[in-house]
């Protein structure tokens, strides 16, 4: 195999299909581990103890609220870089690194279940540094990938993500009630370690530098769409967000994970109080849940919204959950039944992986490469800004006892949704296929490394 002046030609993601997808399988998994922790694990094991619907909320707001935030990130990552490993992964493997010291030093400290403000605390910065690597990985998806690839890119990206919930919600769930917070934040920290040493040893490009000390050269192309300073960025920024079909977006992505902010805050008091399940049965359930949606978007996912048509598998969706929320938020009085939670939970999880998956083809086809990580984690921010957002919902309707109100406000939701859906007609492939089509004109500031 020819040399490059990188170093060997292998493990160089333009040039592997499957190891561009093997990658987002590797990352997204491993972002489900502090997702598992602090919107499952870490809420069941605080609601089997005694904590309200409101002292659960609050950490779980805590841990969701970095990714309403996470625009900054793309304004961070596509202005500053190390060109010489490349427009992404140095970002990665640093937010990857940092997941990993954040759960071993919440193990040292081992917060109590009524600490809310350190669980609180280590829930933030742990998902801070998510939300860094996740907008890094979306970037480097949207910089590589080709159109062909990207519905099955959004299966593997909810479907990895979804597995890595499971993992670390079983495993939390089982270290939590065996053995405490600290052997669980520790032993989950393994698996994200083992994770950014793989970052260490791919390239994105070929003639890259794999760490900062090896041989290697910035690519071209990179070189050719890196902004250089803060006034392009943010103009061209501006403009791609304020595209009619773009301003049509955002309502869909704002509304697409209300739900699952109130369920992270209320359910584990639905299951463990209301419908009396054991610490341990709520959180193998979720992870079993988990498993098999993980392995349903990894699997079929992108294949049915690729064959459906992204906006189409997304109405579907909504219209789906619309209903499943009114008739749950309907029947209070059945919510002990177990065959009942069961079924709910399923069903409303299974649209709402579909949601996602049909959205992420969408706004890739609305990106600009050049100022990719910018607009694709605007996007993604105001998607991810429910979750707090749902949690917020919870602790003002079933945390005053009105939970019924929750199920039907969330349904509220979703029907606007679908009414955009309906309206919208967005693009069917990328305006933007070539990644030097978009060369913006540099301004004034600081120059990007280079080496």
């Amino acid at each position: 195999m020819a040399s490059t002046p990188g170093g060997s030609s292998a493990l160089i993601l333009t040039q592997s299909k499957p190891l561009r997808l093997l990658t987002l399988l590797l990352f997204y998994f491993t972002q489900g581990f502090p997702l598992g922790l602090f919107y499952a694990a870490i809420p069941g094991w605080m609601g089997f103890n005694g904590a309200t619907t409101g002292e659960i909320a609050g950490v779980v707001a805590a841990s969701g609220l970095p990714w309403s935030l996470k625009l900054v990130n793309g304004f961070l990552i596509d202005r500053y870089t190390f060109l010489p490993m490349g427009r992404r992964r140095s970002w990665i493997i640093g937010a990857q690194s940092v997941i990993v010291l954040v759960l071993l030093v919440g193990a040292v400290l081992a917060p109590a279940h009524d600490d809310i403000f350190m669980l609180s605390a280590i829930g933030f910065v742990a998902n801070m540094a998510v939300t860094f690597q996740d907008v890094g990985i979306d970037s480097l998806a949207v910089d590589i990938m080709a159109e062909d690839e990207r519905a099955k890119a959004a299966g593997i990206m909810f479907g990895a993500q979804a597995l890595g919930t499971a993992a670390a919600t079983f495993m939390g769930g089982m270290l939590l009630a065996n053995y405490g917070i600290s052997v669980c934040l520790a032993g989950v920290a393994l698996v994200p370690a083992l994770v950014a040493i793989y970052g260490m040893i791919i390239r994105e490009r070929e003639g890259e530098r794999r760490l900062p000390w090896s041989a290697g050269q910035s690519h071209p192309l990179n070189r050719a769409v890196q902004v250089e300073s803060w006034w392009p960025l943010l103009v061209n920024a501006w403009k791609a967000m304020i595209l009619p079909l773009s301003l049509m977006l955002i309502p869909m992505l704002l509304l697409r994970s209300l739900p699952a902010g109130a369920f992270e805050a209320f359910n584990p008091v639905l299951y463990t109080q209301i419908g009396g399940w054991s610490l341990i049965e709520y959180t193998n359930y979720s992870s079993v849940l988990g498993l098999v949606l993980g392995l349903i978007g990894l699997t079929v996912g992108g294949w049915a919204v690729d064959a459906i048509g992204a906006q189409r598998s997304a109405l579907i969706s909504v219209s789906i959950g619309v209903l499943l929320l009114v008739g749950f938020g309907a029947i209070s009085h059945l919510w002990a039944q177990s065959w009942l939670l069961i079924g709910f939970g399923s069903a409303m999880d299974f649209v709402a992986l579909f949601y996602a998956i049909a959205m992420i083809p969408i706004c890739m086809r609305m990106c600009n490469p050049a100022v990719a990580a910018t607009q694709f984690t605007i996007y993604m921010a105001i998607g991810n800004f429910g979750r707090p957002l749902g949690a917020w919902l919870a602790a003002k309707t079933a945390g005053v006892g009105l939970p019924e109100w929750m199920y039907w406000s969330l349904a509220l939701a979703w029907a606007i949704v679908a009414v955009s859906l309906l309206i919208a007609r967005f693009p069917k492939q990328n305006s933007a296929s070539e990644e030097t089509a978009h060369i913006l004109p540099q301004g004034d500031g600081l120059q990007p490394i280079e080496n």
